[in-house]
């Protein structure tokens, strides 16, 4: 699939590439997606002032989400009927949705009328593009860039949680993951690893509860160090998360309690790391 690109899909169907802007949204945009389309689109109708809004220019974008990697989900295209600042204008965009907690009525932004195109609706969520090496270059024009297609799948779909012992991923991209993955990691228990994207320096942990791997990694979610003593005097980071260990179901909590130190003396992550312990 990879010698057939995103444009050449666009051209097929008429898209004009030099009026197109294809736009690969952050985790805060996949975490409105994961919630309901309608809070996403709500989301993606307010941006930031300034020249680096997304849509300046544009009159067709092309919406994306990451998967992990430069692997990027398309998930709808809009037309762009119109763009204002406001404040001054707090008019609401055409898909606004009410519910949603996301607003920034109190900071200068634009606020864009955006409309799905119809003719791309068959493709939401089935179509997955390699976005390249620049992904901080997150608004691009169709025209200038060539993404490849690495899959064109059936019918819309989460991706096949990989395993436990391939799994890796972020502490504030946990509780983004599908539902299918977080309930494979709240149904087992053992040894993790957490490492400082700065410093490269690593932790080692055990989660035992109820929850499993899930419910220990939405404490570290929920205030950054999860009442670890050493990482409670550090700053908040976003910690690289990944398992060293399952436990079998016949396990106690001391049996992994003693995995984690043999673990942590493995790795030198006392000595040598964050933990203090």
């Amino acid at each position: 699939m990879a010698d057939f690109s995103f444009n050449d899909l666009l051209e097929r169907r008429d898209v004009d590439l030099g009026s197109s802007r294809l736009v690969r949204h952050d985790w805060r945009a996949l975490e409105a997606w994961r919630y309901s389309r309608t809070r996403f689109e709500h989301f993606v109708s307010f941006q930031k002032f300034g020249n680096s809004s997304p849509y300046r220019g544009a009159k067709i974008a092309f919406q994306f989400l990451p998967m992990g990697g430069s692997n990027s989900l398309f998930v709808g295209a809009h037309k762009i009927l119109d763009e204002w600042e406001s404040p001054p204008e707090l008019r609401q965009p055409k898909l606004y949705d009410p519910t949603s907690k996301y607003e920034k009525d109190d900071t200068l932004h634009f606020r864009y009328d955006l409309e799905r195109l119809e003719t791309f609706e068959d493709l939401v969520g089935r179509v997955v593009i390699d976005w390249g090496a620049g992904t901080r270059a997150w608004s691009q024009w169709a025209a200038r860039r060539e993404k490849p297609i690495l899959e064109m799948r059936a019918i819309q779909q989460d991706d096949a949680f990989p395993g436990f012992s391939a799994f890796s991923s972020t502490i504030e991209e946990v509780s983004l993951l599908p539902q299918g993955w977080q309930g494979a990691l709240a149904s087992v228990r053992g040894v993790y690893l957490l490492v400082c994207p700065k410093t490269g320096e690593q932790y080692v942990g055990s989660a035992y509860g109820e929850d499993g791997f899930m419910g220990r990694w939405l404490s570290y979610a929920a205030n950054g160090h999860g009442g670890n003593r050493l990482l409670i005097t550090r700053r908040p980071v976003n910690y690289l998360v990944s398992i060293l260990e399952i436990a079998s179901p016949d396990m106690s909590t001391s049996d992994i309690v003693h995995r984690e130190t043999a673990w942590k003396t493995k790795l030198g992550s006392k000595a040598h790391g964050l933990n203090a312990n």
